[in-house]
């Protein structure tokens, strides 16, 4: 059976990088042996064409081919790495894909004695069909109009770009700055229409706004306010969780209020 992996497009980006390690003819056979046309590729060496051409295969394909692709890649990883030199680059193009896949919620299994067994896995349970909900995001953020939105998409990709290198403190600082300035970017907009006082810079003003202006209810004003503080500095890494696992679950959560906001005001603005 087919495995599905829904990729964002960072993920995408991330394996085109990692597949422009390798010669035409390798690329051509990995990629054709999971369904991907890329005949093309045959006899053309500019690795500029290669980049070109390998991007626009993989924007198309589906998620069992990616699921499929990226376990062969997982289980034949030793052997691929051999061929590169210096081995550096493998590295360091492999460890950029698992951590943009880990943001995607995949990893690699291991077992009982954190043995990798060669495989990516969901971290937590997918709804088939869903698209990455950082490409959602986006895209109903820049739907919104809202006059804040190229700022909250920078600090969103910043957040991940922090993950990736090892920032934790970044990423999640990121991804509070970003809840924030989408939060009361849409509660300055509506004030016109429903007034009333916040302070921008106060969280629980802003939150406290939204409710008493009927954008959101009790319930989801105390949901806000938790993955708040979740993310704040100074929370505590729950036992069983590694800095990197809480961190990315802190991410998670937050881009989900954020897109629970967004979705929101367009809902009552379109």
């Amino acid at each position: 059976m087919a495995y599905k992996m829904n990729l964002s497009t960072r993920s995408k980006l991330s394996l085109c990088q990692f597949l422009c390690l390798f010669g035409p003819h390798e690329i051509i056979l990995l990629l054709g042996k999971h369904g991907f046309q890329v005949g093309e590729l045959e006899g053309q060496p500019d690795p500029g064409f290669i980049a070109n051409t390998v991007h626009r295969h993989v924007e198309i394909a589906s998620s069992p081919q990616f699921g499929e692709l990226l376990h062969e890649i997982a289980r034949t990883h030793n052997s691929m790495r051999a061929n590169i030199n210096p081995r550096y680059k493998f590295d360091e193009r492999w460890k950029d894909l698992k951590l943009c896949l880990e943001l995607d919620g995949f990893r690699l299994k291991t077992d009982n004695l954190d043995y990798k067994l060669e495989r990516f896995v969901s971290i937590e349970p997918m709804i088939e069909g869903m698209q990455p909900i950082e490409d959602d995001l986006t895209n109903e953020i820049r739907k919104s109009s809202l006059p804040k939105e190229d700022e909250v998409c920078l600090v969103l990709g910043n957040s991940a770009d922090a993950f990736i290198q090892g920032d934790f403190n970044g990423c999640l600082a990121n991804a509070r700055v970003a809840l924030q300035t989408l939060a009361t970017s849409i509660a300055k907009a509506r004030q016109a229409a429903y007034p009333g006082n916040f302070d921008p810079s106060k969280w629980g003003e802003v939150v406290a706004y939204l409710r008493k202006s009927k954008f959101i209810n009790t319930k989801e004003e105390e949901g806000l306010t938790g993955v708040f503080s979740f993310i704040s500095p100074g929370s505590h890494i729950p036992i069983g969780f590694t800095e990197q696992e809480f961190v990315r679950l802190g991410r998670s959560l937050a881009l989900s209020m954020c897109y629970f906001l967004v979705k929101g005001w367009n809902g009552e603005t379109t």
